[in-house]
């Protein structure tokens, strides 16, 4: 397929993604009408003037002329603002529409497509390329649609007065035809190439300012300026190439418009000289010539933001087809009643990769703790996502209480689990805020029997704006052992099932740890509880103990019964732990 009809389809697929964003027809009507109406009361004054030179006399100005010419560039000038103003409207509405739906996309994408996108990507995709398209819509269309009818109008009226004219001005168009076609395919690829680097380089702005203080304590504020400027050079270059293409096309236009002007005026002098057009009628045709090459010379930039607009539609296109979360899938079926979350030979790995969990076989009992114990890399945190439905297995099932988890609503089994990890991800906003985040009307009794849990009480009393107080980005302002509490709060708010913990007290001093754990021993009361935990001092009083290598379950049962059948288990023990 060449680059000519990858275009074409590139402007159906435009108008096709904006179609169902457009507002009601009859606001489409109306801009369309009132257009119309500005140009072809434009198309009259020529007409007008040619009227008023001719039939003026020594004796006089014809007044009646006069006041019609006033009367239509009063209307001119009314029908000119409502039709901008409509249009602005209607393309502000369509990016809203956009950007929402959009935006609800975004958010029920699956983690695997978060995975292959950047966050700072997706941050330009709705940020940049809607504006991309906004100003398309706002600044562009209007007048590419009045210039249309201004030249056709133009070209028909001009038949009528003088074809010879006509004919000679009409010799310019395959001339402008020869330089905008090739010099347009090569705008849309470094349009194209422009705001796929403008993404990248959001996303490294948005990946450096989200870790700064990681690029300070590494000392890598030199690498990240070499990177950062490596992209700044980069969209220099394509800004650059976009300038050049645009420094061929606009001079050229302009000096094609400007040959024609002359010949025009030069043909139309002698005509005027030998008394075979009226002086009336000359100035008239040269009204319609400015009337069609003014139009005709923003083409040039109207089908360079078309070929902006192309390419941030087809991103912003593939966002919303991307196929989102499933809420049930059809394979799952009824299993038998059994009180526990069971992993029935579940297998799975990202994409192409090798396998991370083999045929991994288990029961967690309802209402009571089961830790997962292994070295780093034996799949445990990937367990906990597909317990959270983040991804789906490529083989095997989860069942809870004999149903299988992928045949209940998404969010009906999401609001059954509450996860607290090692990094205790604050959002940026007050405590109250992330305490009661994701959840509608949260009592403040509900709010305070949970801090008291937590054992945040006497720190929250200590704030001058309790829970009002504000966390800071990514939660900067508390310290380790307060995030984890907070964390646990909020799990507590939110009354779950099934509790995961993701090594929920690493990191932390010994007597914030105390503070969690007291937290924690609380939290996972009468609940089913899943453990992470590198320290198996924390575990070892579970229920039901699983080790994990190499994403295979290879023993299970209680610490005594482990400490005497598994030798890895044996040796994680002897390596941490001293017993009485």
């Amino acid at each position: 397929m060449d680059v000519e009809q990858k275009q074409t389809l590139g402007i159906g697929r435009f108008f096709s993604m904006i179609k169902p964003f457009l507002p009601k027809p009859f606001l489409l009507v109306l801009a369309v009408l009132l257009v119309v109406f500005e140009t072809a009361l434009a198309l009259i004054v020529p007409l007008l003037t040619m009227n008023f030179i001719d039939g003026m006399t020594l004796d006089g100005m014809q007044w009646s002329t006069i006041w019609i010419l006033v009367a239509v560039f009063i209307s001119q000038l009314i029908m000119s603002g409502l039709a901008i103003y409509t249009m602005v409207y209607i393309g502000q509405r369509v990016v809203l529409s956009l950007r929402e739906t959009a935006w609800q996309r975004i958010l029920r994408l699956p983690i695997s497509f978060f995975d292959r996108h950047s966050s700072g990507e997706m941050m330009s995709r709705m940020t940049n390329d809607t504006l991309v398209i906004k100003d398309f819509m706002t600044l562009q269309l209007i007048p590419f649609i009045s210039g249309i009818i201004s030249i056709v109008g133009s070209i028909v009226i001009l038949l009528v007065l003088d074809w010879r004219i006509t004919l000679m001005m009409l010799a310019v168009v395959p001339a402008s035809l020869l330089v905008m076609m090739p010099l347009g395919r090569r705008m849309y690829k470094v349009s194209r190439s422009l705001q796929d680097e403008t993404a990248s380089f959001q996303g490294d702005l948005g990946r450096v300012l989200s870790d700064i203080r990681l690029v300070k304590a590494s000392l890598a504020e030199d690498q990240e300026n070499r990177v950062g400027l490596s992209r700044m050079k980069k969209l220099f270059g394509y800004g650059v190439r976009e300038g050049r293409i645009m420094a061929v096309i606009q001079p050229i236009m302009m000096s094609l418009m400007l040959i024609m002007l002359v010949v025009i005026f030069g043909y139309g002098g002698v005509r005027v000289a030998a008394g075979t057009l009226s002086a009336g009628a000359l100035v008239a045709i040269i009204f319609y010539l400015f009337q069609i090459s003014m139009p005709f010379t923003q083409m040039a930039n109207f089908f360079t933001q078309l070929q902006k607009a192309l390419g941030a539609s087809e991103r912003i296109d593939s966002i919303l087809k991307a196929e989102q979360e499933k809420d049930v899938h059809e394979l799952s079926k009824q299993t038998n009643a059994s009180e526990s979350l069971e992993f029935k030979r579940l297998s799975f790995q990202y994409a192409d990769e090798k396998q991370i969990l083999n045929k991994v076989a288990f029961q967690a009992p309802i209402g009571q703790m089961t830790a997962f114990v292994g070295p780093s890399g034996a799949g445990k945190t990937t367990l906990f996502s597909l317990i959270e439905r983040f991804y789906q297995p490529t083989e095997g099932d989860i069942s809870y209480r004999g149903e299988s988890i992928y045949s209940i609503g998404l969010k009906n089994w999401r609001n059954k689990i509450a996860y607290v990890s090692q990094d205790s991800p604050m959002m940026s906003g007050t405590i109250r805020d992330n305490l009661t985040y994701g959840l509608d009307h949260v009592k403040d009794t509900q709010i305070d029997q949970a801090i008291m849990d937590a054992n945040l009480q006497s720190f929250v009393q200590s704030l001058p704006e309790g829970y009002d107080t504000e966390v800071g980005e990514r939660g900067v302002r508390l310290s380790g052992g307060q995030r984890q509490r907070l964390a646990i709060a909020r799990a507590m708010i939110r009354n779950p099932e099934i509790l995961l913990l993701d090594e929920a007290t690493a990191h932390l001093d010994s007597s914030s740890e105390k503070l969690v754990q007291e937290a924690l021993e609380r939290l996972m009361l009468d609940r089913t509880t899943l453990v992470i935990a590198h320290r198996l001092a924390t575990v070892r009083h579970a229920s039901q103990l699983i080790v994990l290598e190499e994403g295979q379950v290879t023993g299970a049962g209680t610490h005594q019964e482990l400490l005497e059948t598994h030798d890895l288990y044996k040796e994680l023990v002897q390596q941490q732990l001293t017993f009485d």
